[in-house]
């Protein structure tokens, strides 16, 4: 049940009901007001999107929201981070350095919007990204035999997603024909248990985006 949080997270309970009850007017006139009042896209990102983001899956976990609600409510996320990307791009000038990452979500994982503000992160700071999103199967071995990355990222939503990943890790850095490719993981999992990341055979993980 939402409003027994520290005040800290009132501002995110408001807007996450804002995203199950509310119109699409509504989510619009709430990120202008932040913009007016000079609030970057970055902490619209980090401090906003993402965690609603999170506490729509707390929602679904505890059974106090449907799935489908959680559905609908990222479906917003995602079209509020697109079409703030490209003001969240030019905020800071960043020129392309020809880095590439490869950005890859656990088999079944039914959505993706953390992994693409992951993306977008990467976007801004000039890297080029290739993201298996929505309807994509993307398989990172064959990947990274066949095209340089210097990251490969995976995403896993849950501790149940974990059992493919120490595997496909051992086997992108074996495919790989970058030799120094690094491998981030990322995820709520790894938020709440970041040693994960190394036992895994993965060389780190993050809270969140901008990190």
């Amino acid at each position: 049940q939402m409003g027994d949080r520290p005040a800290e997270y009132r501002p995110v309970e408001r807007f996450t009901r804002c995203l199950l009850e509310g119109s699409d007017a509504d989510l619009d006139h709430v990120l202008e007001g932040l913009r007016e009042r000079g609030l970057g896209v970055e902490r619209i990102f980090v401090d906003l999107l993402a965690p609603s983001a999170r506490l729509l899956g707390h929602l679904w976990t505890e059974d106090l929201c449907y799935f489908t609600d959680v559905t609908i409510g990222l479906g917003r996320l995602q079209r509020l981070m697109r079409e703030l990307s490209p003001a969240f791009g030019t905020e800071v000038a960043h020129p392309p350095n020809g880095r590439r990452v490869l950005l890859v979500r656990a088999p079944g994982e039914q959505h993706s919007f953390g992994l693409s503000m992951v993306a977008e992160f990467f976007r801004r700071a000039g890297w080029e990204v290739v993201s298996a999103g929505e309807g994509e199967n993307t398989d990172p071995v064959s990947a990274v035999r066949r095209e340089w990355f210097d990251v490969v990222g995976f995403s896993a939503g849950s501790e149940a997603r974990l059992d493919w990943l120490p595997a496909c890790i051992a086997a992108v850095r074996r495919a790989s024909c970058h030799r120094e490719l690094a491998v981030l993981v990322g995820g709520p999992v790894f938020t709440l248990r970041p040693h994960l990341a190394r036992q895994i055979g993965a060389d780190a993980t993050t809270a969140d985006g901008s990190e």
